[in-house]
Order: C-alpha cells, then structure tokens, then sequence
C-alpha cells in the first residue's frame, strides 16, 4: 500500500472523522481509522459501530492497493501539524504506516482490517434528494427534545417520517416535543425510522460543514446520507415512535403575544438563580402583564414583568424554563405568540424557510 496526498486534503477529511466519539472502550480498533486503497480511490472509514462515515478521496496518486487500520488521533495530529502545502507519502513497511514528507518520517503502529467492524446493511432502493441547509436547520431546531438514557429506547432518537408530500422531524422526551414539517416532492411510499441520539449529533457536525444536495438512503436497519464525498450511515431503533401528532392541542384557551428578545433576556437572568435540576419558574398571566418568578432553596427570589397582549382571565402555570429557552434560541421572529390550554400546555409556532416548527411544553408542578 503506497500513495501520495496533498496534506491540507487529507486533514480536512480526518478532522471531519476524528469528531467521531468513541464510547466503546473495550474495542480498542474502533480508535483506528480503516485505510483502503483502490486503484482509482481511497477510502478512510470511522465508526464507533452506531454510526459509521466513509471519506472518498480521488485527487491522490496511488502507487499500489492495500488496506490496514490506523490510530485517528495519532495520524490526525500529525497532519495537522505539518504544512497545508505539503506533498503527504504514505506507505505501509513491516506492519507500520510511514508517514513521510519532505523534512518529517514518522512510523506509526497499526492493526489489521479483520477485526473493524464494518456497518453491514441492505440497500433498498427508497431515497429522497433535498438540500443539505433544509435537513441542518431542521435537525438543529428540533434534536435539543431527544431523551437521554430513557428506558424508553424509542425517545432516545429522532423520527424521521415522509408522508404524502410532507417530511416530519420529530423529537420528544416525554416532557416537551419538536416537530419540524417540511414541504418536499419525493416520489417515495410512507417511511418512518428512527435514528439514534449519537447519530443525530454526529449528522449534524458533517451538515454544518457541507452546503450541497444529499441524497438520503432509506433501507432495512440504517440510514445513509451521501453528503459531498461522504457517506453517513447510522443504525436505527428499533421502535414505535409515540403518535406526536395527538399530542399537538387542537383547542386553544389562552393566547398572548410578545418581543421574542424581551422573553429570552428575561430568562436568561433568572435562571441564574435556579439550583434545581427542573429549572422551574412560575409564569403569570395578570391582565398585560406576564411576570416570571423563580427562587431557590437559599430562599433568593427573582422576578420579570414583561408588558404583553392580553385581555383574558389572569392565570399561573410554572414550566422548564431550560424548555422554553430551548425553543427561543432557534426561533428568529420578533412578536412571538404563546398559546396555553386551560391546563397549561403551552404550545410555541412559527415558520422559517417554508418549514413548519411546532413546540410542546408541558407544565410542571414546582
């Protein structure tokens, strides 16, 4: 195995699979990147078993095929330590990977392919086209709602569903709920996977660094994105995702508007005071006024009043407030609407970029 780069290439494309966490300590070769060498292309592969990413790279001279494994993080530091302009030779002697440039060598131990474990899946012939922007904002206004650790497996992930002419990105975990509806035209029959936790955040690091058109293979355990040279794949749960759409409140009792920033400023001070894992505050609607109280077990108080638009009957509900901050950091409206039902539900809308976002908070006890 021998082959040339140009080291700004290669360093890019390790940074982007070094991101890659590893939670499997007892595998130590999933450390290791998968090095194959074609004819025409090599292939740098990581995964971590749950989620795996394949790099294509087709601007190199290849000198001879081969395949081994090698330490990311060794390789990683080394490149990018060296200058972007460098020619990168790199070749296989006596079990170890050379890596030389024109002032450098290094010799760097590595591990047989045998024992990586490579995604196996079946391809099906189902995908969708969209824009790798739409599938970003989508993904970052709604993956916060993902639970973590929940015995219920399903909520520890995301729900991927087309139907008819809609694509729905949902997450919940039990507590608050983040729908995104998007308008696509795929010719594609009724899907619904979902995509664990891990894989979601480890998504949405390769989308923010890539503005192009992907591809989304849809087959029998996994899903795989095909974003510029890469090809993401995570597993799926297996699952029943909740009826989400249900949940959304059909009856509106309490409405009221007001500035989005006022709102965010207001919580982001008075969480300050909170020492509680629920992050409770007390939101009271009084005539046109919304004030927000929270206090704390050291008996400090703190408290907002935000002028708002209002006729109703006065009324007192207490939520999360990390939920509702949550909600307010992706949104970029100005006037923003609250609606609550009579028993507190509050439900947040709005629409960025043709695509619908839908939030559900359900009130707490405080």
């Amino acid at each position: 195995m021998k082959f040339s780069i140009e080291n700004i290439n290669l360093t890019k494309l390790l940074q982007n699979l070094y991101t890659v966490t590893n939670n499997n300590l007892s595998l130590s070769i999933l450390n290791n990147v998968l090095i194959e060498v074609y004819n025409n292309h090599i292939l740098f592969i990581r995964t971590n078993t749950e989620v795996e990413i394949v790099a294509k790279i087709d601007n190199c001279n290849i000198i001879s095929v081969g395949i081994i494994t090698v330490s990311i993080k060794k390789l990683y530091n080394i490149c990018k330590k060296l200058s972007n302009n460098s020619i990168v030779d790199i070749f296989l002697e006596n079990n170890k990977l050379i890596i030389g440039t024109k002032n450098s060598l290094y010799s760097l131990s590595t591990l047989p392919d045998k024992g990586f474990p490579k995604i196996n899946y079946k391809k099906n012939n189902i995908y969708c086209t969209l824009h790798s922007n739409i599938l970003l904002n989508a993904l970052s206004c709604t993956y916060f709602s993902m639970a973590k650790q929940d015995i219920r497996y399903y909520l520890n992930g995301m729900l991927f569903k087309i139907s008819s002419s809609n694509m729905y990105i949902v997450s919940t975990n039990g507590h608050r709920l983040s729908i995104c509806k998007i308008n696509i035209d795929f010719n594609v029959s009724d899907i619904s996977v979902i995509i664990p936790r891990n894989g979601v955040l480890e998504l949405i690091k390769l989308l923010n660094k890539y503005k192009c058109l992907i591809n989304i293979f849809f087959n029998d355990d996994s899903i795989s994105l095909s974003i510029s040279n890469y090809m993401f794949t995570s597993k799926l749960i297996d699952g029943t995702f909740p009826n989400f759409i249900s949940v959304i409140p059909k009856n509106i009792d309490i409405k009221i508007s007001l500035e989005l920033k006022e709102l965010k400023n207001a919580l982001s001070r008075i969480i300050t005071i909170i020492n509680d894992k629920s992050y409770g505050i007390k939101l009271i609607i009084n005539k046109s006024k919304l004030i927000l109280i929270a206090n704390n077990l050291d008996f400090e108080i703190a408290k907002e009043i935000i002028i708002i638009s209002y006729n109703g009957k006065n009324v007192e509900f207490a939520f999360n407030a990390i939920y509702i901050l949550d909600v307010l950091n992706v949104l970029h409206c100005k006037i923003l609407t609250l609606t609550f039902t009579n028993n507190g539900i509050l439900k947040i809308s709005d629409l960025i970029n043709q695509q619908l976002l839908t939030y559900i908070i359900m009130p707490i006890k405080i």
